[in-house]
């Protein structure tokens, strides 16, 4: 689960410390089987603190769920990165599953739920998994929706040999996403901005009672 850092010219984050352990009383959500193993790595990212990521996995079915928290205090933030070349495509994105991620020129987005991962990428990785969900759905789609599909998949290709620019964004009502790049631009959300986003009531409140 330790981060590979071979392709990535931004600054990996230091691995602090690794643990195992199993729970097994627990019941997998997939199967039912009792007993799951869960890995947990604290990373140190620079300039925004120590985070955790948990992997929870079922050796049975092969169910994996990873979740992704930061333990220091963030206040609710937006970062953005332009990517502008082929190198941008390895600037490393920290994801918790609070975050919604947007793609504007490809009029895409990955939104947090019940069932949502938290994720260390990098841009590359995000666009990876923005063409897994639209290839999946596009098998259903037909006519003008089915090239709508195909128009945005050539510009995910397009934009992964770098002959398209565009904008990511991490919007986290929780603070837990950064994006690590000397070019990325980070700001507060208003509390307008917040209840737009799915979970950002529940940081009102949380901001509220601290």
């Amino acid at each position: 689960m330790v981060l590979a850092t071979s392709d990535a010219h931004e600054p990996p984050p230091t691995v602090l410390t690794t643990r195992e352990y199993r729970l097994p009383q627990a019941n997998c959500p997939s199967c039912n089987s009792v007993g799951l193993q869960i890995g947990e790595v604290e990373y140190e990212v620079e300039n925004f603190g120590p985070i955790l990521m948990s992997v929870t996995s079922c050796g049975f079915c092969g169910f994996k769920h990873s979740d992704l928290f930061s333990l220091s205090s963030h206040e609710p933030t937006a970062t953005s990165v332009k990517v502008a070349s082929g190198e941008d495509l390895k600037i490393r994105i920290v994801r918790g599953n609070t975050a919604t991620i947007l793609a504007p020129e490809l009029g895409a987005s990955i939104q947090p739920g019940l069932n949502s991962e938290g994720f260390i990428s990098n841009v590359e990785g995000v666009l990876a998994r923005i063409e897994d969900i639209l290839r999946f759905l596009a098998r259903s789609l037909e006519g003008r929706r089915k090239h709508r599909a195909d128009f945005v998949l050539g510009k995910i290709e397009r934009a992964r040999k770098g002959r398209l620019r565009l904008k990511l964004v991490l919007k986290d009502p929780f603070g837990n996403s950064t994006i690590i790049s000397e070019k990325a631009r980070k700001r507060r959300m208003s509390a307008r901005e917040l209840n737009r986003l799915k979970f950002g009531e529940q940081a009102i409140v949380a901001r509220q009672r601290s």
